[in-house]
């Protein structure tokens, strides 16, 4: 029988006025707090994004504030997070310097203004650090060994994408993505023994005839289903509107070989996937089209096939905002948090999206408590 779901309650992990907060992580740590990340920010792309946690000793029913983690000048985002079987939890992100040319043209990417008090700092700052828009972007790494209180110093890493590697029973790091030297198109996975010190090349994701290599395979999402058994599941078609669905594939050696990547007829972006209690794979993501909403699928024979027709409205949007990216965790048997963000200092108007100058309620990381028997 399906599971269905219910008592379906929603609240806000952290908002400020006129502030953004986008590409939330999630996890659950060894003293069973829920840690949730962020890139606390201006706009959705822009400089001084800071990363920050928020804590939850309650299910996700009340949070702190948000701790500070990393901040540089750059645009900080999308960090992820990992609990290790040790307890060890690790913080994936990125910096780049996307933003600089809207920086130096005074525009967004929309073509709206940027407002005069951020347009000089900004400007500013590309010219101290003699910044182009040309720099490599940087995968960092981060560390901590008491639950989210304290943290180590980044270190460069191959994981810079949404979502960020996945941790396996062992302790081992698996992270599917571009080669992180080359950059090549291939799909690869790479293998961390050591908590991401370190890197290794073990197998490279075969692409089906729908996905050649222009279209864009990226912020996935991959879990350990069984000892050796690795589902993981892509956004694809970046950039082309019509080729927005979910694909995934298999390894059932650890992420040596891999099934080709395969298209699923999910229409969303970007996947997150949890193993719940019950056996169930619950695959969280965003739906960016009419009607714009949060949703879920669940999976009952180990991701060969998907329950996409029952998928779960978590959330529906009133207005067109920039939204999305939720991730979940199960904090009890059947209980499960979901978050993800949204961003009402971006909105469209007349097929066109504008960044509005002020924002009171500018929207933040928010919730959704929900259950599922």
């Amino acid at each position: 029988m399906p599971l269905t779901a219910g008592n379906i309650e929603h609240g806000v992990v952290a908002a400020r006025p006129d502030q953004m907060y986008g590409w939330p992580g999630i996890t659950r740590t060894a003293d069973n707090e829920i840690l949730v990340s962020a890139s606390e920010r201006i706009y959705h792309v822009a400089p001084q994004g800071r990363t920050v946690v928020m804590r939850s000793a309650d299910a996700g029913r009340t949070w702190s504030l948000p701790q500070e983690i990393y901040n540089s000048e750059l645009d900080d985002r999308d960090a992820s997070l990992q609990t290790m079987p040790d307890g060890t939890i690790v913080l994936t992100s990125f910096s780049t310097t996307d933003w600089v040319p809207y920086i130096l043209s005074g525009t967004f990417i929309e073509g709206t203004p940027i407002p005069e008090r951020w347009l000089s700092q900004w400007q500013a700052l590309c010219e101290r650090q003699g910044l182009t828009g040309e720099q490599p972007q940087r995968d960092w790494l981060m560390r901590t060994e008491d639950g989210g209180r304290t943290w180590s110093r980044p270190i460069d890493t191959p994981t810079g994408q949404h979502a960020g590697p996945g941790v396996l029973a062992d302790g081992r790091l698996i992270y599917v993505g571009l080669g992180p030297v080359e950059k090549r198109a291939g799909i690869c996975a790479w293998e961390s023994t050591d908590k991401g010190d370190t890197w290794e090349k073990v197998g490279e994701i075969p692409r089906s005839k729908e996905t050649p290599e222009e279209m864009g395979m990226d912020e996935n999402h991959l879990v350990e289903i069984s000892p050796g058994h690795l589902l993981v599941l892509f956004r694809t078609g970046t950039g082309d509107w019509d080729n927005q669905f979910l694909h995934q594939s298999h390894s059932y050696d650890a992420g040596r070989t891999w099934s080709e990547a395969e298209r699923l007829p999910v229409w969303g972006y970007p996947p997150h996937l949890t193993v719940l209690s019950s056996g169930a794979i619950l695959c969280t993501y965003g739906h960016r089209n009419v009607p714009l909403t949060i949703r879920a699928m669940l999976s009952y024979d180990e991701g060969q096939t998907w329950d996409y027709e029952n998928f779960i409205t978590l959330y529906e949007l009133t207005a067109s905002h920039d939204f999305g990216y939720p991730v979940s965790v199960e904090p009890e048997p059947g209980e499960i948090l979901t978050v993800y963000y949204l961003n009402k200092k971006y909105v469209l108007v007349d097929g066109k999206y504008f960044h509005l100058p002020y924002t009171e309620d500018a929207g933040g990381i928010m919730s959704v408590r929900w259950t599922l028997k």
